[in-house]
């Protein structure tokens, strides 16, 4: 997996090419860390027995096949381009007939300590299990390079850009930038060097580097925000 924070350039990663690694069902390859949240893909084939994360959401989006997600929340089907969270604490499983890859988003810190974000169990009447799909939600966007949020995964959140022509250049100093091609082509000039992404390509840009993306008609981009720090730790 790639820790982009002494790289002096951009690495470009392709995740379609990576998973041709695969080939044991849900195996799974780490592709990036972004700050405390690492971005992996696996292959899902089979079923996997129910199981609940204490200490962290998970976000699955899904490259290539089908998959059925299930829970107490409720059960899904996920095809190319949908997405749906299962927060921390809810007994879920994932499941497919044929031979499925999906994007997974993972927090990695210890979350556990921080103050009032533990959920040990999600009860089954609080909530249930939603999909979007970004192909259909980028079709909605009017205004290009404005971020549309999708949705929350702890502390960040999952933005989609319709990148027509030349965006504005930005920086963020505390966090650093997903940013991952999810359909047509997209230019990103930085302070480091220029990279061209096509679908099924990421980078991961830097804190404090300054970057600007450009696409055609086609171009979708996802890239991850934080939205609010992490608390502080608590006392042993």
């Amino acid at each position: 997996m790639s820790d982009v924070t002494d790289k002096t350039n951009l690495e470009k990663i392709n995740y379609a090419q990576e998973s041709a690694q695969l080939t044991e069902p849900f195996t799974m390859i780490d592709l990036v860390q972004i700050d405390d949240l690492a971005l992996s893909i696996f292959l899902c084939q089979g079923s996997m027995p129910f199981h609940r994360h204490l200490d962290q959401d998970e976000l699955f989006m899904v490259h290539t096949g089908t998959i059925s997600l299930e829970s107490d929340w409720g059960n899904l089907v996920l095809r190319p381009g949908e997405l749906s969270v299962v927060s921390k604490g809810l007994s879920h499983r994932s499941s497919s007939l044929v031979r499925s890859l999906v994007l997974l988003f993972q927090p990695r810190l210890i979350v556990n300590r921080r103050n009032g974000d533990r959920h040990l169990i999600a009860l089954k009447d609080k909530g249930r299990l939603e999909k979007l799909s970004v192909p259909a939600m980028g079709r909605q966007i009017v205004n290009p390079h404005t971020p549309v949020t999708l949705v929350h995964l702890d502390t960040f959140a999952l933005n989609l850009l319709r990148c027509t022509g030349p965006g504005p250049w930005r920086q963020y100093e505390a966090q650093s930038s997903l940013v991952l091609c999810h359909s047509g082509e997209v230019t990103l000039d930085s302070d480091l060097d220029q990279e061209t992404l096509h679908e099924s390509e990421l980078v991961v840009v830097p804190k404090g580097i300054s970057y600007r993306l450009s696409g055609g008609e086609r171009s979708l981009v996802l890239e991850l925000q934080r939205h609010k720090p992490p608390g502080p730790p608590l006392s042993d």
